[in-house]
């Protein structure tokens, strides 16, 4: 193995284990020793902003922990993870590593990547952008460069990208939502796209739904580089989003008693459930499509 990083994937992507397991595959592919680290223990307490005592807490202990793996680098899954660490924890702790995003990574690395993409992926893909982050990692160019290694992926060309810097923000105002779903369901349908790719994991558990409830195929970027690898992760969100309110099924009783019952109930089901805004009510509801656990590569 060569370098030695931490691979930081943050707490919000636990719903996606298939990105985790992806992202480590590719990484050491690269011949990158990366060691995984993420969840409670290792939070950027971005979401704890208005207590400052917690984040305070949060933050010291998050960067005494990757001191002490003395990696030469951390490599950041998530972007709320990356600009908290640029802007608050390492501003207050100073870390002993560099921090880099993985997007960057890749594309440091992509002369190598591209002898990995070996399996063709024929489709034409739209990719979901957003206005932020863009200005800290060059996100909405070097990731279709990334899509356009992989033999078969063309990605249109298209200068739309939604306000804030994922879709997480635009929940908060319900009508921007809706206007960036609507002109996403638009421009697949002006370019003729196969599928919305996203750059984000929040994101991308936004988009799903159109796939659930407007037949619109999606995919993080990172489902199609690891198709193209020969990768075989199952990506279970996608099937319990198309499931609704019957995904306990497929998530299982011992699961659901691990995460918790009344948990699954409060949070993760409204969400799973949940339709996107801004579709038309003659949509598809995912209740009366069949729910089954599939690959990326079979979608």
């Amino acid at each position: 193995m060569g370098e030695r990083i931490t691979f930081w994937y943050g707490c919000n992507v636990l719903r996606h284990g298939d990105i985790i397991h992806s992202c480590l595959d590719i990484l050491r592919l690269l011949g990158i020793d990366a060691q995984p680290a993420g969840g409670p223990d290792y939070c950027c307490g971005t979401g704890k902003d208005e207590n400052q005592t917690a984040a305070d807490g949060m933050a010291r202990r998050t960067v005494t922990k990757f001191n002490a793996m003395q990696r030469e680098r951390v490599v950041a899954w998530c972007p709320s993870c990356h600009s908290h660490m640029t802007e608050f924890m390492g501003q207050a702790y100073p870390p002993d590593f560099a921090l880099t995003y993985l997007v960057d990574l890749l594309y440091e690395r992509r002369q190598d990547l591209s002898a990995l993409l070996k399996h063709p992926v024929p489709m034409r893909v739209l990719l979901h952008k957003h206005v932020g982050f863009n200005d800290k990692v060059a996100v909405n160019e070097k990731v279709p460069a990334l899509l356009r290694l992989i033999p078969g992926v063309e990605v249109v060309d298209d200068g739309y990208a939604a306000p804030g810097y994922m879709c997480a923000l635009l929940n908060l105002v319900p009508k921007a939502m809706a206007d960036m779903n609507r002109e996403t369901l638009r421009r697949v349908a002006l370019h003729r796209a196969d599928a919305v790719v996203t750059i984000f994991h929040q994101c991308y558990r936004e988009i799903c739904g159109l796939e659930a409830h407007a037949n619109t195929k999606a995919f993080n970027y990172i489902h199609l580089l690891a198709q193209s690898i020969g990768l075989d992760y199952i990506d279970e969100y996608k099937a319990w989003k198309k499931a609704g309110a019957d995904a306990a099924a497929l998530i299982g009783e011992k699961r659901l008693a691990q995460v918790g019952v009344q948990f699954f109930d409060r949070a993760l089901l409204p969400e799973l459930m949940k339709r996107p805004l801004g579709l038309d009510p003659k949509s598809p509801d995912p209740k009366t499509q069949p729910a089954v656990v599939r690959g990326a590569d079979e979608d």
